[in-house]
């Protein structure tokens, strides 16, 4: 009985603090946001960072050719044209197998 309560308790400590250093896991997120344009030929891909995920603003992080990341607003038209631009050449290069330097940098 003495054993059974022990381990219960052992197991119940191990997921507290199991949880409580998952909740302290560092998120890499976008502080601010750049308006300044980004030329589409020093981007490979990007992705979305939502607000209230672990992240305290929504931005669009494009990432460059040299791996750095640059966080644009999402509302801003030319974000919207350059991931439409991007997401346009990665289903291009897809639907075509194509295996030019351009398609196997994109990254997504």
């Amino acid at each position: 009985m003495t054993t059974g309560i022990t381990l219960c308790l052992g197991v119940f400590l191990l997921l507290c603090c199991f949880n409580v250093a998952q909740g302290e896991l560092a998120v890499d997120c976008c502080l601010r946001v750049s308006h300044t344009r980004v030329l589409p030929h020093f981007v490979r891909g990007y992705q979305r960072q939502v607000g209230g995920n672990g992240c305290d603003i929504s931005a669009v992080i494009f990432i460059t050719r040299r791996n750095r990341n640059l966080c644009a607003p999402p509302a801003a038209a030319w974000v919207e044209a350059l991931t439409a631009q991007l997401d346009k050449e990665r289903k291009r290069c897809q639907d075509r197998a194509l295996k030019r330097k351009r398609c196997r940098t994109l990254r997504f």
